[in-house]
């Protein structure tokens, strides 16, 4: 499951701790989106959610490409992640930008690797993420990735 608040008590290089949260983040964006593109009620919605499953397979994919790079164990994915209980438009968007809250907040901790390349690779994805969660009608917060307090 992924972490409701990373955290890095030991004033180390958040990297490893935070490739692995973003790898975790999108293990669950991947199910998520897979799940939404067979059931969601509309077609539209449907080919959107793959879509956008494949842009975060795509991101796990170069995620656990870095983990296994750097010497760090990537973790898997589970096999089963929180699902929305409805399939209707207003559900199905309302988990989309959840999803992409989730990755969004896991890149925002990447962002601080001492890594310069999991830096950049955080950044990126950061941008795309908040792009996505627009399209499917979430609202721009001024700090993407912060819990709102």
């Amino acid at each position: 499951m992924v972490s409701e608040t990373p955290a890095n008590d030991e004033g180390t290089d958040a990297g490893p701790d935070a490739l692995a949260e973003a790898l975790r983040a999108e293990h669950a964006a991947v199910y998520g989106y897979e799940y939404l593109g067979g059931a969601a009620d509309g077609q539209g919605r449907r080919e959107r959610a793959l879509d956008e499953a494949a842009k975060h397979r795509a991101l796990r994919d170069a995620l656990r490409a870095a983990a296994v790079e750097r010497g760090i164990d990537p973790p898997t994915a589970l096999a089963s992640y929180p699902l929305p209980e409805g399939h209707g438009d207003e559900d199905v968007d309302a988990f989309a930008v959840e999803l992409e809250g989730t990755t969004a907040r896991a890149y925002l901790w990447l962002t601080a690797s001492d890594d310069a390349g999991l830096r950049w690779t955080a950044g990126r994805a950061l941008q795309e993420t908040t792009v996505r969660a627009l399209t499917w009608g979430g609202e721009l917060d001024a700090l993407p990735g912060f819990d709102q307090a």
